[in-house]
């Protein structure tokens, strides 16, 4: 998984990403027998998944720069899962690290660090930070991809 995690990094922690298409839990009708749900919809988390997974195939055949990636996948997120001060803070180290990494200012492994790191600070600050985001999808879409447990509220 990290080897595969480095190589997404190399092409703005895009690239290498599998389809990580997860199927909602089945749901018992009462008779012994399971149906899925007929309007499932995906988590934003996921959904964020999928457009890394286009934008990396992207990156990889040249059309688009790190940077660009990155901006396009920007506005993905904010348009699906929205705009809050977590994802903010983790977008703007994302955009940075991708910045970096098109100028040559940087290896994969030091920006692999330096996400990771970003990361572990928001785990850190997660139990005490007040007015936390409902929902942090694009924080949690790195936490994935890093093999970190996601960033999560308590249950009501």
């Amino acid at each position: 998984m990290k080897a595969l995690t480095i190589l997404l990094l190399t092409s703005l922690m895009l690239t290498g990403c599998g389809s990580f298409k997860q199927w909602p839990s089945p749901i018992f009708s009462g008779h012994g027998s399971a149906a899925r749900p007929a309007a499932a919809q995906p988590s934003h988390v996921s959904l964020i998944f999928r457009e890394a997974n286009r934008l990396a195939g992207e990156v990889e055949a040249g059309r688009l720069s790190r940077t660009e990636a990155a901006d396009q996948l920007n506005v993905y997120r904010v348009r699906v899962a929205g705009s809050n001060r977590v994802d903010d803070s983790t977008f703007a180290t994302y955009r940075y690290l991708a910045i970096s990494r098109d100028r040559n200012e940087m290896t994969a492994e030091e920006s692999h660090a330096r996400m990771e790191m970003k990361l572990r600070d928001w785990q850190r600050k997660w139990p005490a930070l007040s007015n936390r985001p409902a929902d942090p999808a694009f924080t949690n879409f790195l936490m994935q991809l890093f093999d970190l447990p996601p960033l999560q509220n308590p249950s009501p």
